[in-house]
Formats: structure tokens, C-alpha cells, sequence
């Protein structure tokens, strides 16, 4: 049997906002003096008083591969343990975090609807998030894994990531997925 090698090759971080925030703050005041009036309050050197207002960080803790290469490896699911952290503030506004299937690379023959990875949700330390997914089976789609109101604190969201049993349907070769996670902020 020909082994199957499944890669999620690498986590992509959006923002989604009436306006741009990135990862640092965006430093939109325009060239104004500390504090003026029309600061957004989301830059380096703004009126704002913390650099960090808005951001959201993935940090993966594992190699993030499965191998099947044999027949048991087919039958059962395998789970990456402590996959990935996703961590984040959102001071001034409530936020959402959504994640997708960005791109793939699939052997040919195989199905291109079926995405046979899941997140699985194991702590975090927010004690107000709501709508948590406690099991999300991705998929090319943007999906809403929790909401969290505006707070100044960072959070921190854990995740195990697991590859569903795929039975013998699979065509053998390399399976590259690329995740793409989203904040946004109404």
C-alpha cells in the first residue's frame, strides 16, 4: 500500500473590519501629533494607549502532518494534540473568529468538496465567549468557531486538529491544506 501523507502546510491570519487592522496596530493616524483627535486609537504611535488594541496570532505546537500507511491508519481517525493556539484582544469592539480552507493540493481523483480535517476545541481562557464550536469539521467555507466580546484582555483558544478515518475511497498521495483564520469586528 502506497502510504498517504495529509500536510496542513500553513495557518494564514486575516482581519476583517470596516477598515484594515493588522497584526501590530495600523498606523493610520496621518502623520498627526500623539494624540490628536482623529487618531483611531488602533496604531503604534496614536493616541492610543495600548499598542496591542486589535490582533490575532495562530501559533502551531506540532508538526502539522498525519501519515497513513497502513491499513489501521485508514480505519481510525488520528488527532494532533495541542495542535494550534489562537491568540487574541479585541479592546474596543466584539469580535468574531471564523476559519476556512484557504487552498489545497490534492492527488487527482480525489474528492475536492471533502475536506477530512476537524479542529477540536479543547480550552481557552475567556470566561464571556459564546457560540464556542466544540468540534468544527472544516471546509472551504469561512465558519464561525466562537464570538467574544470586547475586553483588554488576551485570549487564548486551544485546538487539537484531527484527520477523519477516511476509509479506502482516498487516492494515495500528498494532501496539502492551507487554513486561513479570520477576526472580524462589527
Amino acid at each position: 500500500m502506497k502510504p498517504l501523507l495529509v500536510i496542513v502546510s500553513m495557518f494564514l491570519v486575516m482581519f476583517s473590519t470596516t477598515s484594515f487592522i493588522n497584526m501590530r496596530g495600523d498606523d493610520d493616524d496621518n502623520g498627526k501629533k500623539y494624540g490628536k483627535s482623529d487618531d483611531d486609537d488602533d496604531d503604534d504611535k496614536g493616541g492610543g494607549k495600548d499598542n496591542n488594541q486589535h490582533y490575532l496570532q495562530v501559533n502551531t505546537h506540532r508538526g502539522l502532518n498525519f501519515t497513513c500507511s497502513n491499513p489501521s491508519d485508514l480505519e481510525n481517525p488520528q488527532t494532533i494534540n495541542n495542535a494550534l493556539t489562537l491568540t487574541f484582544k479585541s479592546k474596543k469592539r466584539q469580535c468574531s473568529i471564523h476559519v476556512k480552507v484557504s487552498s489545497y493540493n490534492i492527488p487527482r481523483g480525489a474528492d475536492r468538496n471533502n475536506v477530512p480535517l476537524e479542529l477540536l476545541w479543547t480550552s481557552d481562557n475567556s470566561p464571556n465567549a459564546y457560540n464556542v464550536v466544540k468540534t468544527m469539521q472544516l471546509s472551504r467555507h469561512d465558519q464561525q468557531l466562537f464570538v467574544q466580546p470586547a475586553r483588554s484582555q488576551t485570549y487564548h483558544f486551544r485546538y487539537d486538529l484531527r484527520l477523519k478515518a477516511l476509509g479506502y475511497d482516498y487516492p494515495s498521495g500528498h494532501y496539502n491544506y492551507t487554513l486561513m483564520f479570520t477576526m472580524t469586528q462589527p
